[in-house]
């Protein structure tokens, strides 16, 4: 498994994250409309091969994980997909409390840290959410994430075959991730984490499935959609809701000299 609600070498975000992301990008096409930002940088340099990778990995998901998740709905009853979709979690959770520190938030880490130790003992693997009830709520974080916050670049749009979507600046979090759960350590021959990672891909792909459909209604070019909701809440967990005080990659350009303020508007 890659990382927290990420398995073997499929990578995905989780349900919430997803619901979350495309709020994000309808909200954000609502406030555009009442803008004037001429000349958007270039955020997408590798698009023809980014587009490529995309069909690639649609086609996967329409053929192989959608049947397959459809199945894993049909066959398994509700509360044991809810303790299973738990459990997984909780296994690339370590990923989390590390980026924590790294970024300095040394209460959160403390509670993330905490978060897993419970869950994983009296939660039983993870199959129990017995941390939220003590007051240790689920944080979500990233490698990405803290080097954005450290100040670097995201580098450009990169659709990753099976991984799908990334910049450049969140490739670094496939190792970190990977080598912060538990089973890469106690299973070095593969013979459980394949097995894990596949369950894993196919309950995410069950819990995100509503997310999946309004995509591809919603969307004249669910490609664009995912990329510019994706690259938006990246931004946002890096920035954590607030205006970045120097423009980003991914800021839109102005262009004309600024409007001085007349006499008539200025504050007497």
């Amino acid at each position: 498994m890659i990382e927290r609600n990420r398995a073997g070498f499929f990578r995905r975000l989780p349900a919430w994250a997803i619901f979350g992301v495309f709020i994000l990008a309808l909200g954000s096409g609502c406030s555009s409309s009442n803008q004037q930002h001429p000349r958007p940088r270039n955020i997408d340099p590798l698009e023809k091969v980014n587009r490529f990778f995309y069909k690639i990995n649609d086609e996967l998901d329409r053929h192989v994980l959608k049947p397959a998740a459809d199945a894993y709905n049909k066959i398994i009853p509700q509360p044991i997909r809810t303790g299973l979709g738990n459990a997984f979690d909780n296994l690339g959770y370590l990923n989390v409390p590390l980026n924590d520190f790294l970024q300095g938030k040394w209460g959160q880490g403390l509670s993330d840290t905490g978060r897993f130790a419970v869950n994983s003992t009296v939660g039983i693997a993870g199959i129990f959410d017995v941390a939220t009830r003590w007051g240790m709520p689920e944080h979500y974080t990233t490698a990405g994430v803290t080097l954005g916050k450290w100040g670097v670049g995201p580098g450009p749009y990169l659709v990753l075959p099976l991984l799908g979507p990334y910049t450049l600046r969140d490739v670094p979090n496939i190792g970190t991730a990977l080598v912060t759960n538990p089973i890469f350590w106690i299973d070095p021959g593969c013979a459980v984490t394949v097995p894990l990672g596949v369950t894993s891909v196919i309950d995410a792909r069950s819990r995100s499935d509503f997310m999946f459909r309004f995509r591809s209604q919603a969307a004249l070019d669910p490609y664009v959609f995912t990329r510019d909701a994706y690259i938006q809440y990246r931004e946002g967990q890096i920035h954590e809701g607030k205006r970045p005080a120097e423009p980003g990659l991914y800021d839109e350009e102005e262009t004309g000299p600024a409007t001085e303020p007349t006499p008539t508007t200025q504050r007497r």
